[in-house]
């Protein structure tokens, strides 16, 4: 593994997670954002932490 790390952002639909994803399929190394997971796990349980609706109650969970 390298020890050279790369932050990737930018608004929403500007291609993060298809950048990402096509850097795994190259086999390097990624973890995926964590928002994603809250945001899924929040519309499945019916809560309301979301960074639009309550941005506190999704920043402890992110």
């Amino acid at each position: 593994m390298s020890d050279h790390f790369f932050v990737v952002t930018g608004g929403p639909g500007a291609g993060k997670t298809s950048l990402i994803t096509e850097l795994s399929r190259r086999g390097l190394h990624t973890i995926p954002e964590s928002g994603r997971a809250v945001i899924r796990e929040e519309m499945q349980s019916g809560g309301d932490a979301f960074p639009w609706a309550d941005r506190m109650a999704y920043a402890e969970h992110a």
